[in-house]
C-alpha cells in the first residue's frame, strides 16, 4: 500500500503527488478512502478561496466546524464506530477529524470577523497541521483495520 508514501510527499508540500489506491483497497466498511482524503484535502482550496474572496460557495462556520456532517464524519459515528471503535486508531482518527473541522471553522470565523492576516496565518500553520494529522490518522486506521 503506497498510502504512507503519498502522505509523506503530501506533507512535504508536493502538491503534484496523486493518491493512487488499488480499487480493492479503497473501501473499508463502506467508506471510500480516496474520496474522503480528496474531500478533506480540498478544504485548503475552499478556505483559501474564501479568504481571497473568489469562493462561489457560502461557507457557514457553524456547519464547517461540525465533524459529523461530511462522509467521513457520518461514517466515524456510525459504521466506523460500530466496527472499529475497539481500535486505538479509531479514536485518534475521530479526534483528529474533529480538530480538523474545528480548525477549518476557526480560519473561516477569523476571516469573517475581519481578521484576514490571522485567518491566512492559521490556514498556513494550524490548519495545515490539523489537515496533515487528519490524513495520517485516517491512513493509520485504514492500515490497521485491514490487517
Amino acid at each position: 500500500m503506497a498510502l504512507f508514501d503519498w502522505f509523506k510527499k503530501s506533507v512535504a508540500g508536493d502538491e503534484t503527488v496523486k493518491l493512487e489506491i488499488a480499487p480493492d483497497e479503497e473501501e473499508l466498511a463502506g467508506l471510500n478512502l480516496k474520496q474522503v482524503l480528496d474531500a478533506h484535502t480540498a478544504w485548503k482550496t475552499r478556505l483559501q478561496n474564501a479568504l481571497d474572496g473568489t469562493s462561489a460557495e457560502s461557507l457557514d462556520v457553524a456547519v464547517v466546524c461540525q465533524d459529523n456532517l461530511c462522509a467521513l464524519g457520518k461514517w466515524l459515528y456510525s459504521e466506523g464506530k460500530n466496527k472499529f471503535s475497539h481500535l486505538a486508531e479509531y479514536e485518534s482518527t475521530r479526534v483528529a477529524h474533529s480538530e480538523f473541522h474545528l480548525c477549518a471553522g476557526e480560519v473561516l470565523m477569523e476571516h469573517q470577523d475581519g481578521n484576514a492576516d490571522l485567518a491566512a496565518t492559521l490556514l498556513r500553520t494550524k490548519f495545515r497541521t490539523a489537515s496533515n494529522r487528519n490524513q495520517l490518522e485516517l491512513v493509520r486506521l485504514f492500515t490497521v483495520a485491514r490487517r
